[in-house]
């Protein structure tokens, strides 16, 4: 199968699995928080039960990632604010390697909350985390009161909304007026964009690809900052074994969202293309980590040690891309409604 083909199917079974309106977490407003019950990076348990009754506010963060430091900052300042009003903020992260730098993070910082090691991804799975750092309030009666994707630049307006709107400061329209103090628009072309990417996203279902190289090119027309429409347009182009206008197509997404991982796997893809190897060695490697949802980059990695003669290595990754897509249960059926 090539390269865009074995995307688009991965990308299918994702969306299929994944879909959801944007958000943090999957868990509708108002419904009860899952339990937990996780270690803390000094050895102590931390149960979210036995804090019913105070607000929780959950930060979803990676080590690597300056907008999840962000949220950690902005987590201490609500808390330092509010937190002698019942007010609790955790930090969780789900990867256990290297705990000293983690605690170097937190000491640099002056971060004294607690951070929590979630080693076998349990918040993570119930509570449907999208993206990094992920933020979730929890109010006094353990009921999910909201999600926060990211760190956008109202972010810290946003928690400290909510926060005083239930601890009953202010009401619901003076929540809403804290929390976006400018109502945003959404442009017509950033509409257009997004509804050109989606019809992309079918023509190459189809097997289209000509008919989705110009689609996807009307949708960066439309909106040139659309990392999504670069990264399909990558993987499109190295469909056609264009290596050059493929490598310049991830590099720009890239650009627009450094931590895309799927930005990165296509840049691996472009660089096997193009010949060198080894950077496309490191640049996967780099895709890999800590990835969520890794099928495309270890079958990536799988054709970079088969080009350098590793067969072992390379199936390596094949099974790894293949028990990645096996763990997440899925039946033939999906696979071929994506094909």
């Amino acid at each position: 199968m090539s390269t865009v083909k074995v995307a688009v199917v991965i990308t299918c079974m994702m969306l299929f699995l994944l879909f959801h309106p944007a958000g943090a977490i999957d868990i509708p407003v108002g419904t009860t928080a899952p339990g937990f019950a996780l270690p803390t990076i000094d050895g102590k348990l931390f149960s979210l039960a036995r804090y019913r009754g105070s607000i929780i506010i959950l930060i979803y963060w990676r080590r690597d990632q300056p907008r999840s430091l962000l949220s950690l900052k902005d987590g201490q300042d609500i808390l330092s604010r509010f937190g002698d009003r019942g007010v609790k903020v955790v930090g969780l992260i789900a990867n256990s390697d290297n705990i000293d730098h983690v605690n170097t993070i937190l000491k640099d910082n002056k971060i004294t909350y607690s951070v929590l090691l979630d080693s076998e991804r349990q918040v993570f799975g119930d509570y449907g985390i999208h993206v990094y750092p992920s933020t979730i309030i929890i109010n006094r009666e353990g009921r999910i009161a909201k999600g926060v994707p990211g760190h956008a630049l109202n972010y810290r307006q946003v928690i400290e909304a909510h926060v005083r709107y239930i601890l009953g400061d202010i009401d619901e329209q003076k929540m809403h007026e804290l929390a976006f103090p400018q109502k945003k628009i959404i442009e017509e072309s950033v509409l257009t964009a997004h509804r050109l990417y989606n019809l992309a996203l079918k023509f190459t279902d189809d097997g289209f690809l000509d008919m989705a190289v110009e689609t996807v090119k009307k949708s960066l027309d439309a909106n040139k900052d659309s990392a999504q429409s670069h990264i399909l347009l990558g993987f499109l182009y190295l469909e056609e074994n264009n290596a050059n206008t493929a490598f310049e197509s991830f590099n720009e997404a890239l650009r627009l969202e450094p931590d895309s991982h799927d930005a990165k796997t296509g840049l691996g893809g472009a660089l096997i293309l193009k010949g060198d190897i080894e950077r496309a060695l490191d640049v996967l490697t780099d895709a890999v980590s800590e990835n969520p949802y890794p099928e495309m980059t270890y079958y990536e990695l799988g054709r970079v040690y088969e080009l350098k003669g590793d067969k072992d290595r390379a199936i390596e990754m094949y099974k790894k891309a293949l028990q990645e897509i096996i763990h997440n249960k899925l039946i033939p059926s999906i696979v071929s409604r994506c094909r």
